[in-house]
């Protein structure tokens, strides 16, 4: 089984899409405005499409919808690939007055270690990427990690290093 870990800001939407004239005309001219980059889309779904790969959302847009919600966005945003689960969300509230935001990379690890039996059933050798602008993963994810640039989202670079690590 292959999973890529998606982050949506930064990496789906980013800067340059935001600043684009292609994006505001889309917004002026349709109420079903792009939030997302449509370059952005196409790669995502060429990585899915050739890896077979399926996404489980692991930005921070998992805590404002359900999954169902995140499934229709994505959809309606022209994502193609199969959305099968989102990771956890944990906060730590125990020792600070404030909720501690625990690393994603915590989160994603817990999303494994969830799902390890059925990873082990279906491929004696899952893998995964995970797609972020931020670095708050775990040591042992390093491998599996790569950075994407919030300026500029997804590029055709991080998709082929990203079809490696799926392979």
């Amino acid at each position: 089984m292959k999973i890529i870990f998606l982050d949506i800001d930064g990496v789906l939407n980013h800067t340059l899409w935001f600043q684009s004239e292609d994006r505001k005309l889309a917004s002026a001219n349709n109420t079903n405005a792009r939030w997302f980059d449509p370059k952005s889309v196409a790669l995502l779904n060429k990585l899915t499409d050739a890896t077979g790969a399926y996404i489980v959302i692991s930005s921070s847009w998992r805590e404002g919808y359900d999954l169902e919600e995140l499934v229709a966005i994505l959809q309606s945003q022209g994502v193609t690939g199969q959305i099968i689960d989102r990771t956890p969300s944990f906060t730590f509230k125990q020792l600070t007055p404030e909720p501690y935001l625990v690393p994603r990379g915590c989160e994603i690890q817990a999303w494994l270690e969830q799902h390890r039996e059925e990873l082990a059933d279906r491929l004696a050798n899952a893998k995964y990427v995970i797609l972020d602008d931020q670095s708050d993963m775990l040591l042992c994810q390093q491998r599996n990690f790569l950075k994407v640039d919030p300026w500029c989202g997804l590029t055709p670079t991080l998709i082929e290093k990203a079809k490696i690590l799926l392979w």
